[in-house]
């Protein structure tokens, strides 16, 4: 990844339904579903997932907050 990223976006995802996966496999599956050139660092607690994601363009912001939320496994959501 280059130097020209934009200040990492967070994006916490929470667990909607009990039958869901663990916050670490989820986080796994999640991961796997973004593009391989975003810089990601994660926080797995409980019930919820935090996601830190730099993309390497500018107004990636609101880019990286709709590929997580249409990214994340069943019974994950990004509240509202």
């Amino acid at each position: 990844m280059t130097s020209s990223c934009e200040e990492p976006t967070e994006v916490v995802l929470v667990r909607q339904r009990a039958s869901a996966a663990p916050g670490a496999v989820a986080v796994v599956r999640l991961l796997a579903g973004l593009p391989p050139h975003w810089a990601c660092a994660w926080a797995v607690g409980g019930d919820r997932i935090t996601l830190r994601v730099g993309a390497p363009a500018p107004g990636a912001a609101e880019a990286v907050t709709t590929v997580v939320a249409g990214s994340a496994p069943p019974g994950w959501a990004v509240p509202r």
